[in-house]
C-alpha cells in the first residue's frame, strides 16, 4: 500500500509540473512562431525534427517575451533586460541543437529584418485576443 501511495503521489507530481511548464498559447502566437519557425527552418537547413524543436523553442520564446513585454511595460530598462536574457536562454538551447553550418546560417538570418523577434512581439501585443 506504501508504495502504491508514494507512486501514485509521485505520477501526480509529474503530470502537474508538466502541465505547469507549458507555456500559455494563442492563436496568433501559434501563428506567430509557426512563421517564423518556417522562415528560419528555410534559411538554416532543418530537418523536420529540428523544425519541431525550432518551433516549441520560437513558440516558448515569443510567449516569454510577450509577457515580459506587459510586466515590464512601465519599466523599459528592465524590459530590455528580461528580453535580452530571453533570447540568451533561446540561443543556448538553439545552439545545442544545431551543426556548425547551422549556426552559422542562424547568424546570418539574424541580420534579416524577419529574424527580428521583437517586431514579433510587438504585433502579438497588437493583435486582438481571441
Amino acid at each position: 500500500m506504501k508504495n502504491f501511495t508514494l507512486t501514485v503521489f509521485f505520477f501526480l507530481s509529474f503530470v502537474f509540473s508538466a502541465a505547469a511548464q507549458q507555456t500559455p498559447s494563442t492563436p496568433a502566437l501559434d501563428q506567430a512562431s509557426s512563421n517564423l519557425t518556417r522562415v528560419m527552418m528555410q534559411n538554416m537547413g532543418l530537418n523536420e525534427d529540428e523544425y519541431i524543436k525550432l518551433k516549441a523553442l520560437n513558440q516558448e520564446r515569443l510567449s516569454k517575451a510577450t509577457e515580459a513585454d506587459k510586466l515590464y511595460a512601465d519599466d523599459q530598462e528592465q524590459r530590455d533586460v528580461r528580453l535580452r536574457e530571453i533570447e540568451d536562454e533561446f540561443e543556448v538551447k538553439l545552439f545545442n541543437m544545431l551543426n556548425t553550418r547551422q549556426v552559422t546560417a542562424y547568424a546570418e538570418f539574424k541580420q534579416k529584418p524577419e529574424a527580428n523577434y521583437l517586431a514579433i512581439v510587438q504585433q502579438l501585443k497588437a493583435s486582438p485576443k481571441k
